[in-house]
């Protein structure tokens, strides 16, 4: 399924990083199916849940991706496949908003087709503003093959440890 591969992925990404495996916590803090809840302008309710959370850090949201058409997944490129991420990115977003204000936004959003691919947005205004690809539109996606590169490793290790270190306005400062 889905989410047992979803979590088996992130626990071996956990493991290459060298970062603590999700966990459920009283506080919510780090763990798989965070629960949320949406609220909606009509005043009702809906209940969702994050695929992977780490308070302050990242939403996590995990696909495993079957585009059709004849594209696959291995085809970074296809139309079918970027649409699919979009809209897992928009979901992402979307949890990241229905957090709880007194947990603040994270900062990041990971975006994961689960043995193909990672995306990264950010936000380091944490004010709920749109996520950007990072570091830039160009390289914010990165496919497995790239976990070879300790820079990209190093990368997602602070994504996991020390976002903030990411911000470019505090490396420029």
């Amino acid at each position: 399924s889905e989410l047992a591969t979803a979590q088996s992925f992130v626990i071996d990404l956990c493991r290459l990083l060298e970062v603590e495996a999700p966990h459920p916590t009283p506080e919510r803090d780090y763990m798989f199916e965070r629960p949320i809840t949406f609220r909606h302008g009509d005043g009702g309710a809906s209940a969702g849940r994050i695929d992977c959370y780490r308070r302050g850090a990242f939403v996590l949201e995990a696909k495993k991706l079957k585009v059709s058409g004849g594209d696959t997944p291995r085809s970074a490129s296809s139309r079918g496949f970027d649409d699919a991420l979009l809209r897992a990115r928009s979901q992402a977003e979307g949890y990241a908003r229905a957090l709880p204000a007194e947990e603040g936004r994270p900062l990041f959003l990971m975006v994961v087709d689960v043995g193909n691919v990672i995306e990264l947005y950010a936000e380091f205004t944490r004010t709920g503003a749109t996520y950007v690809p990072y570091p830039d539109p160009r390289s914010h996606r990165l496919r497995l093959t790239d976990l070879h590169d300790a820079a990209v490793r190093a990368r997602l290790r602070a994504v996991w440890l020390d976002p903030l270190s990411l911000d470019p306005t505090r490396q420029s400062a």
